[in-house]
């Protein structure tokens, strides 16, 4: 199993225990031939989760290649603090990375300019606009309402993620009158042009907002 192999200790992974609840975990040690892990919490709370031994779940992984997610099944659940042991079942499989990695009000600035012409690819005269959420795959951006664009409409896109800058063209897939808020609208832009290693940046940032958002535990990791 090539794939287990980026399983190591002290990664962090999200495990889906539900398909509504996710929880993030660190690895705490790996066995020789990468078929059975044990991980780790990272978060204060909860204390315990409804799970027993013999329970599937889902562990998704993000690295330099792409996102994989892994079947499992617990073999020994330990609560307060939350300790599982997983055998996985099977291969990995690749993640639709857009559809995991999509995160509310990213730590993410976006100006944005419609594309009516070549040369506007390279004008400097961008609108700032707030990102109300964001995926490697396209984005979300609030604007007034009088600056709405008809779907399938080019935009030029500049991000700043993580102190780099990001610079992409999309295409409007959806524009909401009135969302969040009166007098202002939602710009739903689906990235058609954007480098690979751009994309894997973004992702890269949500995965770690998202793991910051759930909060980490001060205390060292502890062996089970």
């Amino acid at each position: 199993m090539r794939t287990t192999r980026i399983l190591k200790p002290g990664v962090l992974v999200t495990i889906e225990v539900k398909p509504d609840e996710k929880l993030h975990f660190i690895i705490g040690s790996v066995s020789d031939d990468y078929r059975i892990l044990t991980c780790e919490l990272i978060t204060e709370e909860p204390r315990s989760i409804d799970l027993n031994k013999g329970d599937k779940v889902i562990l998704v992984c993000l690295s330099e290649d792409g996102v994989f997610r892994f079947l499992a099944q617990v073999q020994e659940i330990k609560q307060d603090p939350v300790n599982l042991t997983l055998a996985l079942s099977r291969e990995a499989s690749h993640l639709q990375r857009r559809k995991f990695f999509r995160l509310s009000e990213p730590l993410v600035r976006a100006r944005y300019r419609q594309i009516t012409d070549p040369v506007d690819i390279y004008n400097d005269e961008l609108k700032e606009a707030a990102v109300k959420n964001l995926s490697g795959n396209g984005t979300a951006l609030v604007i007034p309402v009088e600056d709405e664009l008809a779907v399938g409409t080019p935009v030029r896109v500049e991000m700043d993620v993580a102190g780099q800058n990001i610079n992409l063209i999309g295409e409007v897939i959806r524009c909401a009158s009135n969302e969040p808020i009166n007098g202002m609208s939602l710009l739903c832009i689906q990235f058609s042009l954007i480098e690979e290693r751009d994309r894997d940046r973004i992702i890269g940032h949500l995965f770690k907002e998202q793991i910051k958002r759930a909060g980490r535990r001060s205390r060292p990791y502890r062996s089970i």
